[in-house]
């Protein structure tokens, strides 16, 4: 079996943390996921509309262009851009360094319209509660030091990423990464705190396996969580267990990639001087966290439990209950 259903249909929550923001299911009406045709069957929801924009990637980056240029087009159309780091360093990518000239400038001209004024920049931008007000929806804000902000709009495009949806095989032997949703042996090749798009070691059929023999999940899916997936890993994935299945071992372990580094997942050019928080200066920057959002849905059910033994008299020769 090969799974090859990608994650399009399990959006991430528009909440930080792995966790839907409060009202989140009650404005469900102004939500649109990753990449509404906005200049096409969508136009009429976002013509002469505010339009608040929440991710950092490349599907935030295209919508962020539609809309500005929607905007030159349709008088009153208002773009706002909210990430939740402290800069857009990595969505602007790199340029003319780029490996991928269409990737380098997707990031220029969002950067562009940016510095020109036409989409307003949001960083520290955590979304805490989401409230309709008179047709329109209102986004709490919580910052890191506790204070909350507000801002109120028309329309929200959370652009915030995917997660797998493994219940398709919820009755195989599947050997997940509780964090990443990726297969085990995999998921350090893959983990986005430690490698770009352009870094990701070849891997396939070896790490792509399960103790479920004959199960691959392979391209989008195969990455779980992980934001750094390229088409090109994707189809030396699928060369690879293809070639195992055939039963071409010798093709099936000669895994070779030649990925183009630099981009939206690995840069760090000057940053934008128009970008500020909110309702004020931006914060100052923070060191990154590690690893990402868990929770029920992202995996925590699978981690291993240690169990303690209670009757067990700890070391030290000290025993008794908690009160004794």
């Amino acid at each position: 079996m090969i799974d090859a259903s990608g994650t399009w249909g399990t959006p991430n929550v528009l909440g930080a943390s792995g966790l839907p923001a409060r009202g989140e299911s009650t404005v469900a009406a102004f939500l649109e996921h990753a990449l509404p045709d906005v200049l096409g069957a969508a136009r009429d929801r976002f013509a002469g509309r505010h339009t608040l924009v929440v991710g950092a990637g490349h599907s935030a980056a295209n919508t962020l262009l539609s809309l500005a240029e929607l905007a030159e087009s349709t008088p009153g159309t208002e773009v706002t851009w909210a990430i939740r780091t402290a800069s857009p360093a990595r969505t602007y990518g790199g340029g003319d360094a780029d490996a991928l000239p269409a990737r380098g400038a997707l990031g220029s001209r969002l950067r562009a319209h940016v510095d020109a004024g036409r989409i307003r920049l949001l960083t520290g931008f955590s979304v805490h509660a989401l409230t309709p007000t008179d047709g329109r929806v209102s986004v709490a804000v919580r910052h890191a030091d506790g204070s909350e902000e507000s801002a109120t709009v028309d329309r929200i495009v959370a652009a915030t990423g995917f997660r797998p949806d493994h219940s398709i095989a919820a009755e195989l032997r599947l050997d997940l990464d509780p964090i990443m949703g990726a297969a085990r042996a995999l998921a350090p090749l893959i983990d986005p705190n430690e490698h770009s798009c352009g870094t990701v070691p070849p891997h396939g059929v070896d790490e792509l396996a399960h103790p479920e023999v004959g199960y691959y999940a392979v391209g989008m899916k195969a990455y779980g969580r992980a934001p750094t997936f390229l088409m090109a890993t994707g189809y030396e994935q699928v060369r690879s267990v293809v070639a195992a299945l055939a039963g071409d071992w010798d093709a099936a372990r000669d895994v070779q990639l030649d990925l183009p580094e630099t981009g939206v997942c690995n840069s760090n050019p000057d940053d934008s001087a128009t970008g500020d928080s909110c309702c004020g200066p931006a914060p100052t920057a923070e060191p990154a966290a590690r690893g990402l959002a868990t929770g029920i849905s992202g995996g925590l059910l699978s981690t291993p439990l240690n169990l303690v033994t209670l009757d067990t008299a700890p070391s030290g020769g000290q025993a008794g209950g908690c009160c004794s």
